[in-house]
């Protein structure tokens, strides 16, 4: 009786494990694309867990671009701020260059006057001076 009974058991543990075989790669592809596992009682009832995880995975391809737009806004402006920077450089160096003596002197002449090669002299002159006459 008990090699019946083994014999039996482990013909029951092998007959349900053929039965439980998956089913093929082609039959799950085609319920896949025919939206048949949509229809399923499980699915439907966790259907606001699914769209919860569908607007996370938007939010996270919002997120990814405005990042990514960010970074390249950051980028153009430090390449105007280098820009802006350069050009500052150059007009201080002008500016150094042109104020200069000789510079100067040279502007000078351009206009027709002359550089004076004496100091300047202070005059004085009496309080009320200028008007009496």
């Amino acid at each position: 009786m008990n090699n019946y009974t083994s014999n039996n058991s482990e013909e029951g543990n092998a007959t349900p494990q053929a039965k439980r075989k998956k089913p093929a790669a082609g039959k799950m592809l085609q319920r896949v694309l025919s939206g048949e596992f949509l229809a399923k009682d499980g699915m439907v009832k966790h259907m606001p867990f699914i769209a919860f995880l569908v607007l996370l995975f938007l939010m996270n391809i919002g997120l990814v671009y405005y990042f990514e737009n960010t970074a390249r806004e950051k980028v153009k402006l430090q390449n105007e701020l280098n820009e802006m920077r350069s050009q500052y450089n150059t007009t201080m160096s002008h500016l150094e260059k042109s104020k200069q003596q000789s510079n100067v002197a040279q502007a000078i002449q351009d206009m027709g006057l002359k550089e004076l090669r004496t100091p300047p002299q202070i005059i004085d002159v009496e309080p009320g001076f200028f008007e009496k006459q």
